[in-house]
């Protein structure tokens, strides 16, 4: 969407603002400042990155669609990684995953989108209304993200941007006197179907927060609503919908560990810290109600070695995976550490040698995997 998109006849707010882009930009200092800070912050994840992975021609190079190797820079920039929020109690984090991206073109979609409506939500609202607006709807998202359990990292300025987006479509169909004077040469036709559009795409893509989107599309409505310009009572339904809105979202959010995938996310954040049997342990309860899932049983089996425990169900898991994958590096890599950790140095070495040449000694895990079992021959 572009504000030539969204509307025509914007003759009378460029008389009060300019023309130039120049003039537009100083009228929006809350937008513009916003999208600096978004691209600053994927500028230093880009170089931060760049100085801990292998390879960051590599990464750069494919930055475009995805920051491959990234996720520990972006969970030290303050991404929403749930399993730092349930075990650190790192709830902090639902704050800055609005300002952080994952890929240029993911930057690059959220600041033309945050400039596409934030110039407008500047024009009709105000600076300070603009920033509570963007910071609420982002929060909001990234709680509902959090209480849906959609991902196990989850960043970006979209939910913000759908607050923003919200609040000027109830403004244009709702506003009275000044904020419907402001609004009026928005197509709320336009923007009321690029809305549908974007909600309709997260029922069919992957990588887009639903949940988040939707909670910060209903927290930025009900803001649109206090502010709309209408008499008390419609405002005070606002703000009384905001109140029981971000209730809700934080109830959700602290209840997560109901949600499917809640034990399997965990489950990785306890193998990060060095806590295998309570990963096994996370990981078995997922694998009860998905028993024909392989990369969970590899997960178990890898967890299980890690700890040292019930190696004979380990090995048994894995062997299952490979059966369907017998190339698979991962699995390969989870056969070989159960076979070193239970003393079968030879055989094990073989297994990850297999894993090492699969993954082309591209894994940093299964080349010291490689260098602990033989030391230990």
């Amino acid at each position: 969407m572009t504000t030539e998109e969204v509307g025509s006849g914007r003759s009378g707010l460029e008389e009060d603002r300019g023309t130039s882009l120049r003039g537009r930009l100083a009228a929006a200092p809350v937008t513009v400042g916003l999208m600096a800070v978004c691209v600053a912050a994927f500028l230093l994840t880009l170089g931060l990155c760049a100085t801990r992975v292998e390879g960051p021609g590599a990464m750069l190079a494919g930055s475009w669609l995805q920051l491959e190797g990234c996720g520990d820079t972006l969970t030290d920039l303050g991404a929403l990684r749930l399993s730092e929020v349930w075990i650190e109690g790192a709830w902090w984090r639902v704050i800055t995953a609005g300002l952080l991206h994952g890929s240029w073109l993911h930057l690059i979609l959220n600041t033309w989108s945050l400039w596409a409506v934030g110039e407008w939500t500047e024009t009709t609202w105000g600076h300070w209304r603009t920033g509570l607006l963007f910071a609420v709807s982002s929060l909001a998202g990234c709680l509902a993200s959090a209480g849906w359990v959609e991902a196990p990292m989850v960043v970006g300025a979209s939910a913000g941007i759908m607050g923003m987006a919200g609040a000027l479509l109830v403004g244009r169909l709702l506003g009275r006197g000044e904020v419907a004077a402001k609004l009026r040469p928005i197509s709320a036709t336009v923007l009321g179907i690029w809305l549908a559009v974007l909600v309709a795409l997260g029922f069919f893509v992957d990588v887009i927060a639903q949940a988040g989107h939707l909670g910060g599309l209903v927290a930025g409505a009900c803001l649109g609503l206090a502010w709309c310009g209408r008499r008390a009572p419609v405002r005070l339904l606002g703000w009384l919908g905001l109140a029981l809105v971000s209730a809700a979202l934080v109830l959700v959010a602290r209840q997560s560990e109901t949600r499917p995938r809640y034990d399997e996310y965990i489950g990785y954040g306890y193998l990060d810290r060095g806590m295998d049997a309570e990963a096994a342990a996370a990981f078995d309860r997922v694998l009860v109600e998905r028993p024909d899932d392989l990369p969970l049983a590899n997960a178990v089996a890898y967890a299980l070695a890690k700890a040292g425990k019930d190696l004979d169900r380990a090995e048994a898991l894995v062997r299952r995976a490979l059966e369907a994958e017998p190339s698979n590096a991962d699995y390969l890599d989870t056969l070989g550490w159960v076979l070193c950790q239970r003393g079968e140095i030879e055989a094990g070495l073989e297994v990850l040698a297999r894993a090492s040449e699969a993954s082309k000694g591209a894994v940093p895990e299964i080349e010291g995997h490689l260098t602990q079992c033989g030391d230990g021959s």
